[in-house]
């Protein structure tokens, strides 16, 4: 992992459009196929996901969507093992490569590519991929994590890469995240953003990103593609914010969604407390029978206070008055 992102470096300090020039695969004829160095698990798809968005050609290999083992050599006519298509392999590209190749617009070039480093308390990990690209305003930042281990850190500046000037002048510059990122941080504003590869959205404030850059958990051969930048301004009510504090850096399927499910918890909250399995099976097996003549102690009184507690929610939200 080292050796390879020096190798980016390298190419960055001497010439970024070097990059656009390379043809990145994860095999070829004359090397074993890419099931049998790499498996079909999530170290797998990790490295397909660096491949499908460096700047440069991505290449797949002849049978490397199906998941086949057999090595082609180039003077192959046909195939000589009976292999079957993985099903399961080709749905997953489906779902995190193939979105990608259609976002090739955003990778390809090296006008506003960016390699990072990823800080931990010991320094930097070597085996963590960090890069971002785009176009026009679009932008999109790849996280992978190259071992079976865990790591946690932060993203914040980039390595450096040359910027050529008139005649042979060269310098060489380094951006941090929220230029990499093409943002434009100011207080009481939130970072709201999508991860390509397992369909969550998330919220930073975006000072906090300005200031620290991002921070990261990472487990073994953990992959993601952020993308769909956008920038919020809190309302009056500090809902971004509470739904900030709320979520932690979790993940939701939709930062909307869950912004209308926190407005809504003074209802829903008490609302799950009653209507859930535990408490119906616990009235049940306390109802009155021929060998149960009384109720449990404070049974009723905490019926009443669930109610009461949802009547509560609704009256906040409603603004009613009346009982």
């Amino acid at each position: 992992n080292a050796g390879y992102r020096q190798l980016i470096k390298n190419t960055l300090e001497f010439d970024p459009e070097i990059l656009k020039r390379y043809v990145n695969f994860m095999n070829n004829p004359d090397e074993r196929t890419a099931a049998d160095q790499f498996g079909k698990g999530d170290k797998y798809f990790g490295i397909c996901t660096v491949m499908a968005t460096l700047p440069g050609l991505p290449m797949f290999g002849h049978g490397q969507v199906e998941g086949f083992s057999e090595k082609y050599g180039m003077e192959f006519r046909r195939a000589y093992w009976d292999e079957s298509i993985d099903d399961g392999l080709v749905e997953r590209h489906r779902r995190e490569i193939f979105p990608l190749l259609h976002r090739r617009w955003m990778f390809g070039d090296v006008t506003n590519f960016l390699l990072y480093d990823f800080f931990t308390g010991g320094g930097v990990n070597e085996d963590v991929y960090a890069f971002s690209n785009g176009q026009g305003d679009e932008r999109a930042l790849v996280i992978f994590h190259n071992k079976y281990a865990q790591t946690s850190g932060w993203i914040r500046m980039s390595a450096a890469y040359v910027v050529k000037g008139g005649g042979d002048q060269r310098q060489l510059v380094q951006r941090d995240l929220v230029q990499g990122l093409n943002l434009h941080p100011a207080p009481n504003t939130y970072l709201v953003y999508r991860d390509l590869s397992h369909g969550l959205e998330y919220i930073q404030p975006s000072q906090e990103i300005a200031e620290r850059g991002l921070y990261l958990e990472l487990n073994a051969y953990e992959t993601h593609v952020f993308a769909e930048f956008r920038e919020i301004p809190d309302d009056t009510y500090h809902s971004y914010r509470q739904l900030c504090q709320y979520l932690n850096g979790r993940g939701v399927p939709s930062i909307h969604e869950a912004l209308r499910e926190l407005v809504l918890m003074p209802v829903q909250q008490p609302f799950r407390e009653i209507a859930n399995p535990g408490y119906f099976h616990y009235l049940l097996d306390a109802r009155l029978d021929v060998e149960t003549a009384e109720l449990p102690a404070g049974l009723l009184a905490e019926a009443e206070q669930k109610a009461a507690n949802l009547l509560d929610g609704i009256q906040y939200l409603t603004g009613h008055n009346q009982d």
